[in-house]
């Protein structure tokens, strides 16, 4: 589990969370993301981690100089614009709602483009890409296989993912390495209700692994090369925020694959890293000791 020399990056949405829980107590101005949160996840794991997004001009100085204590920022531009930001509800089974305050056509908007990718970030070992798709989805993987990276995590937008554009999904899998919907969302694309169906199906299109997440059920992995397995979550003892907890896995995934080759031990990775992010609120993880913590639990999972 050694990664000294490998770096990851991620790129996609840095927002702020604003947080509801059932019993009214609130938490705002939460670090969030799906970037965020991945970039955690793969954090967990390796040293050297990059995000790739943008904030606004209001976003706080703090918050910057917290994202800095822990990520490469040189792929994080600063727009005269609103930070985006997002209700999460919270209910008391756990069950996350979330909703935008601001119009998904700003998120398009400040979505990063490949021609931003600072050159410190070519050659990395693995991304995690969450863009708006066909494009720039395309564009970025003809600009990541050309600088020299090998293994791309698509995690796709929810909103993507409906059925009238299953054959758009059918036409981009082959082009990605890995593929992480939920578990709703896929059942959505396919209009197929069972899990090992639907990872069936996704291979079918081309993709040479699909990590489904499935929640508090773990996650179902399949390869074209390997076959198709389940994969427990981590336990946790209390669990405080299920925000980001996905994007997460799909960081630890990222590493997990790069690192050993295996899906199954991969989402053994992603497990993990979801575990840290649903025992807090925000995005980021205190680092210290973090690895130690992380190698401990990957042996109970094993």
């Amino acid at each position: 589990m050694t990664m000294e020399n490998r770096s990851f990056f991620s790129v996609g949405s840095i927002i702020l969370d604003d947080i509801v829980l059932y019993d009214g107590q609130t938490r705002m101005g939460v670090l969030g993301g799906g970037s965020t949160h991945a970039a955690m996840g793969m954090r967990v794991w390796a040293d050297h981690v990059g995000l790739v997004g943008s904030i606004g001009d209001n976003f706080l100085v703090e918050l910057y100089d917290e994202l800095a204590g822990v990520f490469d920022l040189s792929g994080v531009r600063r727009l005269a614009i609103e930070t985006p930001r997002a209700w999460q509800v919270i209910e008391a089974n756990g069950s996350r709602t979330e909703v935008f305050r601001s119009d998904f056509d700003e998120f398009v908007a400040i979505d990063p483009q490949p021609e931003e990718l600072p050159e410190s970030y070519h050659n990395a070992h693995g991304v995690h890409l969450q863009c708006a798709a066909p494009y720039p989805l395309l564009s970025w993987v003809d600009k990541l296989r050309s600088v020299g990276i090998g293994l791309i995590l698509w995690e796709p937008w929810d909103e993507f993912l409906q059925a009238e554009n299953r054959e758009a999904v059918r036409a981009l899998l082959p082009e990605v390495d890995i593929f992480s919907p939920g578990l709703a969302e896929a059942r959505r694309l396919t209009r197929l209700q069972d899990a090992h169906q639907i990872v069936t199906e996704l291979l079918k299109d081309g993709v040479p692994a699909v990590a489904l997440r499935m929640g508090s059920d773990g996650s179902l992995v399949g390869s074209s090369k390997f076959g198709i397995q389940h994969v427990p979550p981590h336990p946790v003892d209390i669990v405080v925020d299920v925000t980001g907890a996905g994007n997460s896995y799909c960081g630890g995934f990222l590493v997990g694959l790069e690192t050993t080759g295996d899906p199954f031990v991969a989402a053994r990775y992603g497990a993990v890293s979801a575990s840290f992010t649903l025992e807090q609120f925000g995005a980021l993880v205190p680092i210290q000791d973090l690895r130690e913590k992380a190698q401990r639990r990957f042996r109970e999972v094993q």
